[in-house]
């Protein structure tokens, strides 16, 4: 009797490690790693260059979806595997039905360089990589990739401002490109400076700060103009709002004796009127102070532009792009908005773009059966852990009563 026990008790233990050695195989063989490459750590604007996706496993791989994120303004998707789609900073990886292959598999991507400036491509949300043999999906780990932009050989170093424009008050001195210091003073209910800057080359990348929550006393604002190169020029306002409860005098502009628009210079195509609501030029426009029943696209905002040294209000979807849109009536006494040139100086009646959405439908569906594996995979993990749990449970009162009974048994 007492071999019978130990050989139950044995029985019971080999079970209990053959299911726990079984469980843990799978847990640690359904494991991949995914990696970005490229040939260089750094490439120069107007250049194209090979990103590689890498997945990386101990087992056959099978299919594998996943999205990955980069910088749209930095670097410009080209073209891929016919698997990947998307654009505009963001890619989906849908291969379905995929050949398989052992331990390794990667998908060769080319981009066009843009910018200047640091490009991140890293994964976003969960990426799903399947065990070909047991159709199992598995733990992923995966690893982004900085890349440098360097300025073309050929790229500007012009940080000059073209104009500099604020909300309230007067520059000190006078705005030129050259001056670097000014000084501005503000009425005590100033709390917040609208600067509006422009650049001579449009190339370069224009950013303001402290012009918000300005306090009693002197404020810095900056205006940082960083050219194509990376050259960097900084306009310095001080900014002095006047206590609480003082208001300043006025300041008194001169009248111009001159009622009569001012003709334009002859390499002029478009100016403003001396009413400041005048756009002239092939056509006349009068500025649009009612736009509510315009649709202003989406990712446009509310800023300024200048003309003739001038702010009239524009909609921009970057202060770095060469066109933006105004909001005009035309003589026929029509509201609408206008595409304007801003390097070239010309105006066109502005027509929303259309466009064309792929078919992905068979696609979303093939991954939503995956997505669907994954979540049947999920339930099956973990109906094991509690089966694994329950055996264990057994074996331990298993293991007591045998205990038990031989305890008995010694004593009879």
């Amino acid at each position: 009797m007492k071999y019978f026990y130990r050989k139950v008790l044995c029985c019971i233990l080999c079970l209990g490690l053959a299911v726990v050695w079984q469980r843990g195989e799978a847990v640690l063989a359904a494991s991949a790693d995914i990696t970005f490459f490229t040939e260089d750590a750094e490439t120069e604007a107007g250049r194209e260059f090979t990103l590689v996706l890498e997945i990386t496993s101990d087992v056959t791989i099978g299919d594998f979806e996943g999205y990955f994120t980069y910088d749209a303004e930095v670097v410009e998707y080209q073209y891929g595997p016919a698997c990947i789609t998307g654009g505009d900073g963001y890619l989906k990886i849908a291969d379905v039905n995929a050949t398989p292959s052992f331990g390794l598999r990667s998908y060769s991507m080319t981009f066009m360089a843009k910018k200047r400036g640091n490009c991140e491509f890293k994964m976003s949300g969960v990426p799903v990589v399947y065990a070909h043999d047991s159709g199992n999906s598995m733990s992923v780990m995966a690893k982004p990739l900085k890349l440098f932009v360097r300025a073309a050989s050929d790229a500007s170093n012009n940080a000059f401002a073209a104009a500099l424009k604020v909300s309230s008050g007067t520059l000190s001195p006078e705005f030129s490109p050259e001056v670097m210091e000014y000084t501005l003073e503000l009425d005590a209910s100033v709390q917040r400076l609208i600067v509006s800057a422009v650049a001579e080359d449009v190339n370069s990348q224009v950013s303001i700060s402290g012009n918000d929550h300005l306090e009693y006393g002197d404020n810095d604002v900056n205006v940082t103009i960083t050219a194509e190169d990376g050259t960097v020029l900084t306009y310095h306002i001080l900014a002095r709002r006047a206590a609480e409860g003082a208001v300043l005098e006025p300041t008194k502009v001169p009248e111009d004796p001159s009622a009569e628009d001012t003709p334009p210079q002859e390499e002029k195509i478009f100016y403003l009127a001396q009413d400041g609501e005048t756009l002239c030029g092939n056509y006349r426009y009068k500025l649009a102070q009612d736009v509510s029943g315009l649709m202003i696209p989406d990712g446009y905002e509310a800023d300024f532009l200048l003309v003739d040294g001038e702010s009239i209000p524009a909609y921009m979807a970057s202060r770095q792009s060469e066109y933006c849109l105004l909001a005009l009536i035309n003589e026929a006494g029509e509201t609408g908005l206008y595409r304007f040139d801003r390097k070239e100086y010309t105006i066109q009646r502005y027509e929303p773009e259309i466009v064309k959405v792929a078919d992905t439908s068979g696609t979303d569906q093939k991954l939503n059966e995956l997505l669907a594996k994954t979540r049947d995979y999920e339930q099956k993990k973990n109906s094991m852990s509690i089966l694994c749990g329950l055996l264990g449970a057994a074996v331990v009162v298993l293991l007591l009563v045998c205990v038990r009974m031989g305890i008995r048994r010694r004593e009879i």
